[in-house]
């Protein structure tokens, strides 16, 4: 079963960093994302908790 898609404050809560945040990454194409809504208009963000998963585990910092 494919796993519920957050908002942009769930994805925040989840990842323990700011909504205003999330929004930049998105609106960077950073973070992968779905924009639901009509044809013209911005249109809810979705956000999909592997995808979400996946941008931290590639901004992780090894230790030397």
């Amino acid at each position: 079963m494919k796993p519920a898609l957050l908002t942009p404050a769930e994805a925040a809560d989840v990842a323990g960093v700011s909504v205003s945040l999330i929004y930049q990454l998105c609106d960077e194409r950073r973070l992968t994302h779905y924009r639901v809504g009509g044809r013209g208009k911005r249109g809810k963000i979705l956000i999909d908790p592997r995808d979400l998963e996946r941008f931290l585990d590639e901004q992780r910092v090894e230790a030397r």
